[in-house]
């Protein structure tokens, strides 16, 4: 039974890191809100059961506590995507299905967004919001939680992969 100091200081812990953990739920719904509260309980869980064995102890410094709270999060939330009953909250789509997309008209340039973005995981759609938005690279780390290289890499990476879907 946990005592109310640990209640309290578990509380503050999830109060702080609150944007870590939808960030990472997020991108694995998507859009889903039902998905998404049921992947934030999951990993809710999953620190509770960290924090009960460890506590804050073990931890040096504030950037450590969120690293730990995002790899619970990233950790979990792959296992628990990979159980055969959760499989339907992520599914990756073929990319072969894009090759009808080559022979579109200019002027039918949303109906080729809707579809390219039906090939990319939901973290991928955010960014690509992020892109058509012109969003400066400082935007989207401070609204994403991560660093603004990372965000530069994820881009040119997803950048990248949409080239590749446009000219197959």
């Amino acid at each position: 039974m946990p005592t109310e100091s640990q209640e309290i200081e578990f509380s503050e812990l999830l109060m702080r890191n609150h944007n870590t953990i939808n960030n990472i739920c997020l991108r694995y719904c998507g859009d889903n809100m039902f998905y998404f509260d049921e992947l934030r309980q999951e990993c809710v869980m999953a620190i509770w059961r960290e924090f009960s064995i460890y506590g804050l102890s073990r931890l040096r410094n504030p950037s450590a506590e969120s690293n730990w709270i995002y790899k619970i999060c990233y950790l979990h939330i792959a296992y628990y995507l990979r159980t055969p009953q959760n499989q339907d909250i992520h599914t990756s789509t073929d990319i072969s299905d894009i090759e009808h997309l080559i022979n579109t008209e200019p002027t039918q340039d949303r109906s080729l967004l809707d579809e390219l973005t039906l090939q990319l995981k939901p973290h991928e759609c955010v960014m690509l919001n992020h892109y058509l938005n012109d969003d400066s690279y400082t935007t989207i780390s401070r609204v994403e939680g991560i660093t603004e290289d990372n965000a530069r890499k994820q881009m040119s990476r997803l950048l990248n992969k949409i080239r590749i879907l446009l000219h197959r």
